[in-house]
Order: C-alpha cells, then sequence, then structure tokens
C-alpha cells in the first residue's frame, strides 16, 4: 500500500508546494509549447512564400532587424531515403541479381525458443539468461 503523507507535517507544506508548483510548471510548459507549435507553423508558411532558397535548397528569410540575436529565419531541407522493396525485388529479378543483392540472415524465432522451454529442452534460467530484463522507472502525476 503506498505511504500517504499526513496533513499536520510541517514538511508536507513544503512538499505539497513543490507538487503544486510541479502541476502548474508542467501545464504551463504544455500551453507554452502548443502555442510555440502554432506560431511556429505560421512563421514556416511565411519563410515558405517569402524566402529565397540557398544552394542546399533551405530556404532563408531574413528578418529586418535582429531579434535576441535571431537574424533570419530557415526552413531547412532534409532528404530522407527509403527502400522500395517491390521495386527493388522486380528489378533485380528481372537484371538476375537477386541471389547477389539478397542475403539469408539468421534470426532467432521466439516462439520457438518457448517452445523449447515448454518441451522441456530449455530451462527458465536458460530463458533468463537469453531475456534479460531492464527496469526503469517513469514520474508521473495521477
Amino acid at each position: 500500500m503506498p505511504k500517504v503523507i499526513e496533513k499536520e507535517d510541517p514538511q508536507n507544506n513544503t512538499f505539497m508546494n513543490k507538487v503544486a508548483s510541479f502541476v502548474a510548471l508542467k501545464r504551463r510548459i504544455a500551453d507554452m509549447d502548443k502555442e510555440r507549435s502554432s506560431i511556429q507553423a505560421e512563421l514556416s508558411d511565411i519563410v515558405d512564400e517569402e524566402g529565397e532558397p540557398d544552394e542546399k535548397g533551405h530556404i532563408w528569410l531574413t528578418l529586418p532587424f535582429e531579434v535576441d540575436g535571431v537574424t533570419s529565419l530557415q526552413r531547412q531541407r532534409k532528404v530522407s531515403q527509403s527502400l522500395n522493396e517491390d521495386s527493388a525485388s522486380t528489378i533485380l529479378s528481372e537484371k538476375g541479381l537477386s541471389e547477389r543483392c539478397y542475403k539469408m540472415i539468421p534470426m532467432l524465432d521466439e516462439a520457438e525458443v518457448m517452445a523449447c522451454l515448454y518441451e522441456g529442452l530449455l530451462a527458465e534460467d536458460d530463458i533468463d539468461a537469453m531475456f534479460t530484463k531492464k527496469v526503469s522507472y517513469a514520474f508521473y502525476t495521477k
């Protein structure tokens, strides 16, 4: 059963004040983050419309004057590449390169490991050694 701090405890006021401050700050940060995201979206649209691209494809908008050390805004271009499995398979098959370009990699079948445990081929200690546990804690309010 969880411990309950008594209301009459003089240290309780300090503790409860910290709890109240924590909850209030958490709420204010969430509100401010929502407002920041909204303003960022508006500024991003303006930079897209009025900014100038550089040689890397980033879009820059120079401010008319410095604001707390900020002289320009940037929409940074980020390119990600992902594999289209269907296209790769088709092209490699057509060119006879499938065997060369696909590698069979051994992968543990956890369901089979557990089946071996149930059949008595592995012991609980073996499973504990194979699947180590890590405990961590998160801080929440309720």
